[in-house]
């Protein structure tokens, strides 16, 4: 039997995923039961569209208990703006959904300007994966970026290194956000690299500079990783654009390799000096991955989940006071 799925915000305003995970998970044999979207006008357009476009009997709601109470579904993907994810993820966890989450896995509408706010946020976040975690529920951030470094090694088989050898490693991201409200949505990109590379560590020493008192300006994020293996010294560079798509890069150990994507039918490659190849989608790895995890019973990831959350309330707090 296919997996029920629901889609918490289906559409594509400003930079959401929503309709691109839809079109996965139909492409990997789901079926797309139901839509969630901040109103019931929304909401009905998204899953007239996705009727149209799957087949599937795609059912409209501007509220998750209520949907999750009207409708079977194994899967609720979140795909809604950052601050609402903690409306979605409580009520999908007590119905026993898996959950395929953008990142991060959630933020507060007010913003984190104390220790108090930030122990808040650590205390919902450990009290949300405890629940997955006892309801055997699967629990993942759609976390890409981590899907291209078996492209990244082709290209430079000389920097497949053990963790001990990686000295250094740097990000360039092209957020559409500016200000704070750019940390919160690129930082977890890094977070999840640095994780794939080294497995659970520590961040210290975290400084940031601007090259201009304008928050939108670009930001630069540095601090050490410490694993253990070792230490690693990460970068990361942060210039907001409009421009689509958004150019990306990171290297290792200061080889840089570029994100390509050709467009419109969003292929994705990397590039280094001489060389270019094209890659799986990231978002389809993702989402496998995933899948994969429901399938093999896989145990939940808290490391992952709360130190990410961690490490992003410290970078966030660290911006905070230095700018």
């Amino acid at each position: 039997m296919p997996y029920n799925v629901a889609i918490i915000g289906p559409s594509r305003n400003k930079q959401g995923t929503g309709p691109y995970v839809a079109k996965i998970f139909h492409m990997l044999g789901a079926h797309l039961s139901a839509v969630v979207s901040s109103s019931r006008q929304s909401a009905a357009g998204a899953a007239e569209h996705l009727r149209k476009e799957y087949g599937d009997n795609c059912e409209a709601f501007a509220d998750t208990e209520k949907m999750l109470e009207s409708v079977p579904v194994d899967i609720v993907a979140i795909c809604s703006p950052t601050t609402t994810h903690l409306q979605h993820l409580g009520p999908s966890a007590e119905a026993g959904c898996h959950i395929f989450c953008e990142k991060p896995l959630w933020w507060p509408r007010k913003e984190v300007r104390s220790e108090t706010d930030a122990r808040l946020v650590m205390v919902e976040t450990i009290r949300l994966v405890q629940l997955c975690n006892r309801k055997d529920i699967v629990l993942q951030l759609n976390t890409q970026w981590p899907f291209t470094l078996p492209g990244y090694y082709e290209l430079s088989p000389e920097h497949s290194q053990p963790a001990r050898e990686i000295r250094s490693f740097t990000m360039w991201l092209s957020p559409v956000s500016a200000g704070k409200e750019m940390i919160v949505d690129s930082v977890p990109h890094l977070l999840s690299m640095l994780y794939a590379l080294f497995g659970g560590g520590r961040i210290h020493d975290i400084h940031c500079s601007r090259t201009s008192s304008n928050a939108a300006e670009e930001l630069h994020i540095q601090f050490y990783y410490q694993h253990a293996a070792g230490d690693c010294k990460t970068a990361l560079f942060l210039s907001p654009t409009a421009e689509i798509p958004k150019p990306a890069a990171y290297a290792i150990n200061d080889r840089r390799v570029d994100r390509h994507v050709d467009l419109p039918d969003y292929l994705i490659s990397l590039k280094v000096p001489g060389k270019q190849l094209q890659i799986a989608d990231p978002l389809l790895s993702s989402v496998k991955n995933f899948l994969g995890s429901i399938h093999s019973v896989s145990a939940l990831d808290e490391t992952a989940l709360i130190d990410g959350m961690e490490h992003l309330l410290q970078i966030y707090q660290a911006v905070g006071t230095q700018s």
